[in-house]
């Protein structure tokens, strides 16, 4: 019977699609985790972007110098990298230089001295940035044993032919920051204590004052690294007599 028959397919095509369901929920299901274990291709546009953002942000400036430059991943100062950091780009060095943990052990270990010698003379906060801005333009923190430029040696680059001292007392960390702090027993240059009104001068043009830099707009770049690395650093460091 005709209206038997057509209960009937419609019975049967009822349950064909409910037998369909669960194929279909699990074809899709399936599909669903074989994205899911397959995170390179879930986040490949992303990954790169996250891994090098972490980079930075974790402070391995100087080891990525390095590698831009094909020096070995030391992040620590050789003579091929301290070579490589006189003749960057100012772009580069701030690209490089974010935050104390960019520098090199050896160039932390000398930015406290720094910061510790301007605690044991007193020297207000103010006047350690200075120094610490000082030192972040002319040498990145690096002791040069061997002239640089002219006879310039040591982290402040002083000069022994213009009155800083010997290259023995310039290349020693504690007295050339003496020097620069103008508390050291000799030499004929003025210090910053030396300069008058240095508290109140815009700090870039006391770091001139103090140097006589043939380059005097440079110092200014380097003000809130050297105030960050003081905040940082300041308060572990002990004082240097």
């Amino acid at each position: 019977m005709r209206t038997d028959r057509t209960g009937t397919r419609t019975r049967t095509r009822t349950r064909a699609r409910t037998s369909l369901r669960p194929a279909a929920v699990a074809v899709t299901l399936a599909a669903v985790g074989a994205l899911f274990a397959m995170p390179g291709a879930a986040h490949a546009g992303t990954a790169p972007d996250a891994a090098a953002a972490s980079a930075t942000a974790s402070g391995h400036g100087l080891e990525q110098f390095q590698a831009r430059h094909g020096l070995p991943r030391t992040g620590s100062v050789d003579p091929a990298t301290a070579r490589a950091l006189r003749t960057a780009s100012d772009a580069e060095l701030h690209r490089t230089f974010r935050t104390a943990a960019d520098l090199g052990p050896e160039e932390l270990a000398n930015a406290r001295t720094v910061i510790g010698v301007g605690k044991g003379a007193q020297i207000p906060e103010q006047g350690q940035v200075i120094a610490l801005m000082t030192a972040m333009q002319e040498s990145k923190f690096v002791n040069y044993l061997t002239p640089v430029d002219h006879d310039s040696l040591g982290i402040f680059q002083q000069r022994p032919s213009t009155g800083w001292g010997t290259p023995e007392q310039i290349t020693d960390v504690p007295t050339s920051s003496k020097s620069f702090y103008g508390v050291a027993p000799f030499g004929s240059n003025p210090g910053l204590i030396q300069i008058d009104g240095w508290q109140t001068m815009p700090p870039g043009e006391v770091c001139q004052a103090v140097q006589v830099s043939a380059y005097p707009d440079r110092y200014a770049q380097w003000e809130q690294f050297a105030r960050d690395l003081l905040a940082q650093e300041g308060p572990s460091v002990p004082p240097i007599p």
